[in-house]
């Protein structure tokens, strides 16, 4: 990983710092222990605030990309995603490796070639998709059923999936707009 701290400037770290504030604070911290919405925004927006700041300020090669894919799809297998919900321990280590993934993630994007970009966006697009229709539709993986330790049930996991889909599309239209104006056709 190289620095690249010619861009630094304060208005580049307004977005992951609020990111990190709106999410990591006790408030929002007791909320995720009972309801699966305020978690999977955490999950987003760490991992954002991560590849934000590795955009912006690293440079990272093909592996480093990779290792930060790991977090973003370990914290979603049921078993690590329920710890994760259940414990602060285990939450403290996800928010911190997904950051951190996405820092690693964010330093190689500038690198990749647009096909590249439009590839992973669409790896991302279906995985996605995938993880929240298993909320929409109430797995019980990711509630008290499978796991008693878990508080979740499954009353709050299709809005889950609802609002990761909003997300997604977020992410969709924002990378479409900027593509398209790499692209001088917006």
């Amino acid at each position: 990983m190289h620095t690249n701290f010619r861009q630094i400037s304060i208005k580049s770290l307004i977005l992951p710092v609020v990111f990190v504030v709106t999410f990591v604070n006790p408030y929002v911290e007791s909320l995720m222990f009972s309801n699966p919405i305020p978690y999977m925004l955490d999950h987003y927006a760490l991992y954002a605030a991560g590849a934000i700041i590795g955009y912006k300020f690293f440079k990272t090669n093909f592996p480093e990309f990779i290792l930060g894919l790991v977090p973003a799809v370990f914290w979603h297998i049921p078993l690590f995603f329920d710890l994760g919900a259940a414990f602060i321990q285990y939450r403290a280590l996800a928010e911190i490796t997904l950051f951190l993934g996405g820092l690693l993630a964010g330093g190689y994007i500038s690198s990749m070639k647009l096909s590249y970009k439009l590839l992973w966006l669409a790896i991302y697009m279906l995985a996605d998709t995938i993880l929240s229709i298993f909320f929409i539709l109430g797995y019980p993986q990711y509630t008290h059923t499978d796991y008693p330790f878990l508080s979740y049930t499954t009353q709050y996991l299709p809005v889950t999936g609802i609002a990761m889909f909003i997300v997604m599309n977020a992410v969709l239209v924002y990378a479409l707009i900027n593509i398209m104006k790499n692209a001088s056709i917006f």
